[in-house]
């Protein structure tokens, strides 16, 4: 798909600039605009598709770089970054009859996106229009493609594969409403309430995925990280995974690793190489390598590498999906400072950590840390 990406790209532009050759400049800036226009109604229909149908949407990303503002809650969370040209959404399944919800939030945004990439060619009177044009029907074309990855998943995938989804990876989607609930608990810190709720769905779903991921954000929670790692590392062995399901596996178990040699559960040597060994599989296998900062700064303020550290933790909290994720990330980047000797930016950095997140556990270890300093 990247290479069919790359190659329309290219048409695109080559078409741009031979359609507008007198003023080229003005048609590739129209096309810039086309392709941001486009993938935002995509996204923009799909949230609306994701309200109307019964959907949740779990975030809303609005531009890249920094972040300006956020809006956290225990069901969304909402970033304003400083440059406001890309938006990004997550949904999730909130209502039992996932698969059907999502199948008409998808064709209501491909309508949405057909019906924007039509008026787009009302102003091909213009060379910026022209480019324009041309740009928003390529993304509204390369959006029908059914593909689904680590990264992305596209309107097509939602609206024509997923009404032929069967076996597992239908359980999967259609037991998210009471895993989402679970990670609802998780998320407020009533990590008693999200095992109930694990216990309940594995009693009914116990080869699904997403149960099993439930138990090992659990398990993680009570710092029970060896636990959590022979639980995750198990799903590697599995034959009824996809490559994009393992890419997971294998980053998830980076992850616990490096939780557990934090902790002092795991040998710093092997835990590390272990991290190391999945993130390369992982990668390997789709899975984008922007999401696996976090991981990467534990791993730098592990070997010392505090510079490291709080540049990757500050890249994984900019980009982060949930409170409780920005929280970890920003108590990685406390304990690099407090390495450093500055307490005080430490200090700073765990308020707002306790504020999104003051029930996990790196949060309340690192502010009673700073309180006894």
């Amino acid at each position: 798909m990247t290479v069919v990406r790359w190659a329309v790209t290219a048409l695109v532009v080559a078409g741009t600039i031979a359609w507008t050759l007198s003023e080229f400049y003005l048609g590739l800036a129209g096309a810039l605009a086309g392709l941001l226009l486009e993938m935002a109604v995509a996204q923009a229909g799909l949230a609306l598709g994701a309200v109307l149908f019964g959907l949740r949407v779990t975030h809303v990303i609005i531009g890249v770089g920094s972040e300006l503002k956020s809006w956290t809650s225990a069901h969304r969370r909402v970033v304003l970054r400083n440059i406001p040209v890309l938006v990004s959404i997550g949904v999730s399944g909130l209502k039992p009859g996932v698969r059907r919800r999502t199948v008409l939030a998808a064709a209501f945004a491909i309508v949405l996106c057909a019906a924007v990439a039509a008026a787009t060619w009302l102003a091909t009177g213009a060379a910026f229009g022209k480019g324009m044009a041309l740009a928003a029907t390529a993304v509204f074309l390369l959006q029908l493609v059914p593909v689904r990855k680590t990264a992305y998943t596209t309107l097509g995938w939602f609206a024509f594969a997923l009404p032929g989804l069967t076996g597992r990876p239908l359980s999967e989607l259609e037991a998210r409403p009471q895993v989402m609930a679970g990670m609802d608990a998780y998320h407020r810190g009533d990590v008693d309430e999200a095992e109930r709720i694990y216990e309940e769905l594995v009693r009914d779903h116990p080869d699904l995925l997403t149960v099993a991921g439930l138990k090992v954000m659990i398990t993680c929670a009570r710092e029970k990280y060896l636990d959590a790692l022979q639980t995750v590392v198990g799903l590697s062995g599995r034959s009824d995974i996809v490559e994009r399901e393992l890419a997971s596996i294998m980053a998830t178990t980076a992850g616990v690793a490096v939780y557990a040699v934090e902790a002092g559960q795991f040998p710093a040597e092997v835990g590390l190489q272990t991290a190391r060994s999945m993130l390369g599989n992982a990668y390997e296998a789709g899975y984008p390598k922007h999401r696996a900062n976090g991981t990467l700064a534990i791993m730098a303020l592990l070997e010392g590498d505090t510079t490291t550290a709080r540049q990757l933790a500050g890249y994984a909290a900019e980009s982060s999906e949930s409170g409780t994720d920005r929280a970890d990330d920003l108590i990685t980047i406390a304990r690099a400072w407090m390495a450093d000797g500055d307490n005080a930016k430490a200090r700073e950095l765990a308020a707002e950590a306790h504020e999104l997140a003051g029930w996990h556990p790196r949060v309340a270890a690192t502010r009673a840390r700073l309180e006894i300093s």
